[in-house]
């Protein structure tokens, strides 16, 4: 597997998270713009490392840092502000960062594991 920048920094959370606080802000009486995010920074490395390590692997041993695949203008630090959503729609995000790889790696091991098409 070819990456680039594995010590890129992220605001990673769970999609159901997200579509939670949307449904919050339709339920409000007046239209705002609202961040929704974790809050929290994960770097890429930290998700290959624990993906790798949910199926028993180094992730040292299959990744081959590409740079080609190195961003010319990445932005080392991407983190979001949701502290007015969680005052305002009292909203807070439910699935963590370490549960949310372990959510995608499974749900890739259940695809794959299922029946076979003909």
């Amino acid at each position: 597997m070819k990456l680039g920048n594995l010590s890129a920094q992220r605001d990673w959370g769970f999609a159901g998270d997200y579509v939670a606080a949307m449904w919050l802000m339709v339920q409000q009486p007046e239209p705002d713009n609202y961040v929704i995010a974790t809050g929290r920074t994960h770097s890429v490395e930290k998700l290959v490392r624990l993906a790798f390590e949910r199926v028993g692997l180094d992730f040292k041993d299959h990744v081959v840092i590409d740079p080609a695949l190195v961003r010319p203008a990445e932005v080392d630090l991407l983190i979001g502000d949701a502290s007015k959503a969680r005052k305002q729609l009292g909203w807070e995000p439910k699935v963590s960062f370490e549960e949310l790889i372990r959510m995608m790696v499974d749900a890739d091991l259940k695809r794959l594991s299922g029946p076979k098409k003909p």
